[in-house]
């Protein structure tokens, strides 16, 4: 490892709290918005040739979504479609490559965090248009049912999730009303146990991180740049659960907030 952060590729055009997943160890980037307006397309970058190829589009514009793969198919959920929070929720099949309805969840949310866990897809925290959410809910695809869980201990929009050792972590975020968006931002981490539906917190980030993105590597998590309520961050952090503490590592090349980060596999 060279311990750098590499460019790339370029894709078409740019975005805004977008959502990505891996699907057979190809990059997939949905939604988001590119300043103008809210988008529903999709675009899939292969790192073995580098190349990137346009795919069939979301049947609803969607920005602040949350996106996750679970057994397979890739899931597009809630996020606002520049008139309303949406509690919708699409999949994508592979085989069939085309998006289609699932079940909604039990209340709109923007700027959600979204992950699978244990044949699980979660939905965390996020905005209904009138406050931060501290809920959490899951949908089981073999039911086509969502369920509330325990819920959070803070009310959390903007946050980063990820799931590492068999816990689901969710990272930073913002408390505000909607007028007053740049308020109460959070440095707070906690941790969900899927076994106990029980929630417990763990050590704070060194700074308070909005649109942070967050993803495991090795044996740790990485947080990777956000919003601190002044400056668009590049400094990236990892989180060591044996010794309940995070690490500086080095910085990416460009402050983002709204950014996404995910590991593929290279063949």
């Amino acid at each position: 490892r060279t311990n750098s952060w590499i460019h790339i590729g370029t894709m078409s055009g740019r975005r805004l709290q977008f959502g990505v997943a891996v699907v057979d160890n190809k990059l997939y980037v949905v939604g988001g918005r590119d300043g103008l307006k809210t988008l529903n397309t999709v675009e899939c970058f292969n790192p073995v040739t580098k190349t990137w190829v346009v795919m069939p589009p979301m049947s609803t514009h969607r920005h602040g979504l949350g996106v996750a793969t679970l057994e397979g198919p890739m899931y597009a959920v809630g996020g606002h479609d520049g008139w309303s929070y949406l509690n919708t929720v699409e999949r994508w099949d592979p085989d069939g490559r085309q998006w289609n309805y699932v079940a909604s969840m039990s209340t709109p949310r923007s700027t959600v965090g979204v992950v699978a866990l244990n044949n699980r897809l979660y939905a965390i925290g996020g905005r209904d248009g009138s406050s931060c959410l501290k809920s959490m809910e899951f949908f089981d695809p073999h039911t086509n049912k969502w369920s509330l869980c325990a819920p959070m201990s803070k009310r959390r929009g903007g946050v980063g999730v990820a799931t590492h050792n068999g816990y689901l972590y969710v990272v930073g975020g913002h408390d505000a009303p909607a007028p007053n968006h740049c308020s109460r931002l959070s440095d707070c981490v906690e941790r969900y146990d899927p076994k106990g539906d029980s929630w417990s917190t763990v050590a704070p980030l060194s700074v308070p991180r909005d649109a942070v993105a967050v993803c495991p590597l090795g044996d740790k998590l990485y947080v990777v740049g956000g919003y601190d309520g002044h400056t668009y961050l590049n400094t990236v952090e990892s989180y060591d659960a044996q010794k309940d503490e995070w690490k500086e590592e080095v910085p990416v090349n460009i402050g983002r907030a709204g950014a996404c980060v995910v590991v593929v596999k290279l063949q």
